[in-house]
């Protein structure tokens, strides 16, 4: 599967400069780009071998298209990584919105003042374009959950004389995010001394360890207060332990679950690492490629079984077992005293009533 939907497709255009995943190279379905409806267009999706995988112009950034006789710097708006379109804003008011290919694009790296030429006497500042561009090797952010690298600019028009062997790459930056606009607070809002105040005072241990630890002057009438709430008045502004924060975590929110599938893979990882060297260690007259296909099959095996284990253990968290041996238990009390009304039933005296007679034995 690509990982995309058909929505995503037909809109497959970003406003955002970083990449968090590489799914735009995986192909999709060719009816997806089809007409949905008369209004819309078809969406024309280049083939995944022709798409760019690091984007080296993303919105934020000015350029220039290639061939323009005007030369206009634009701002790059949106870009269309299924498609390697760019969408640049258009200057003035009321401008529409370009649609160039990627490859038309030269990037502004800034004014630059060059040496005079000729009869000129005063260096002139002017425009710089780089018309190659390269990249760093590229590395996963944790912090930010993207990609990340450094692009330099190869070649540029005009050269500057900076531009040596020397240094043969300058570094171009990214561009910096929008600023946050500024708000006046509101009686809603909470000032920021009110944010930064300390509020908790953590109690002292005593010095003598084999003291014991003092209770909280509020941890007491706290619980009394749940038995009795009338009774004993409870300070619902008093601190709280920071350690219940744990306790009160949600075990459903979704940094929750992610942690536990990320302790999951790591497992995963060093149990088929250890299965590897377990077998390699020993070949006994095999081949490595056979000891690892004999380690891969013992490693698929073994998650068989913790699934299975798992399931089982959740089967019995959830109260399955104990209602299994309580059914165990009620079925054979059930049919213990049917054994016992059976033993015990007597028949009253009535006319209608022959005793059988007893059959000589053969």
């Amino acid at each position: 599967m690509s990982g995309w939907s058909v929505r995503q497709v037909r809109n497959a255009a970003v406003s955002k400069p970083w990449t968090k995943d590489f799914r735009h190279l995986q192909p999709v379905p060719r009816y997806w780009t089809r007409r949905i409806s008369w209004d819309e267009p078809n969406v024309k999706v280049v083939k995944p071998k022709d798409r760019i995988k690091y984007w080296n112009i993303v919105p934020g950034d000015q350029v220039r298209i290639r061939g323009d006789v005007t030369g206009k710097v634009l701002e790059v708006s949106m870009i269309n990584k299924l498609t390697n379109r760019v969408h640049l804003k258009g200057s003035g008011q009321g401008a529409r919105i370009l649609n160039v290919h990627y490859s038309r694009c030269q990037l502004f790296i800034g004014n630059h003042e060059l040496p005079p030429k000729g009869d000129e006497t005063q260096p002139k500042s002017v425009p710089v374009f780089a018309t190659r561009l390269s990249t760093s090797e590229p590395f996963f952010q944790p912090i930010g959950h993207r990609y990340h690298w450094d692009r330099f600019a190869v070649h540029t028009i005009p050269p500057l004389p900076a531009h040596t062997k020397a240094t043969p790459r300058i570094q171009i930056p990214w561009p910096a995010p929008p600023d946050l606009p500024e708000t006046t607070p509101t009686l809603y809002d909470t000032p920021g001394e009110a944010v930064s105040e300390i509020t908790y005072k953590p109690f002292t241990l005593p010095a003598d360890l084999a003291k014991p630890v003092p209770e909280l002057d509020a941890e007491k009438p706290y619980i009394q207060s749940l038995f009795n709430p009338q009774a004993r008045p409870y300070d619902a502004s008093a601190p709280v332990e920071t350690s219940l924060t744990i306790e009160l975590t949600n075990p459903h929110g979704r940094a929750q679950k992610q942690l536990r599938w990320q302790i999951h893979q790591a497992r995963k990882h060093v149990l088929l690492a250890q299965y590897m060297q377990q077998e390699l260690a020993d070949l006994k007259g095999r081949t490595r490629k056979e000891a690892r296909a004999e380690a891969m099959w013992k490693f698929n095996n073994r998650l068989v079984e913790d699934q299975r284990a798992e399931r089982k253990r959740r089967w019995s968290n959830r109260g399955q077992e104990a209602r299994l041996e309580r059914k165990k238990v009620r079925k054979a009390r059930k049919l213990q005293k049917q054994d016992e009304r059976l033993r015990n039933l007597v028949l009253e005296d009535a006319p209608n009533q022959v005793v059988p007679p007893e059959h000589p034995q053969p």
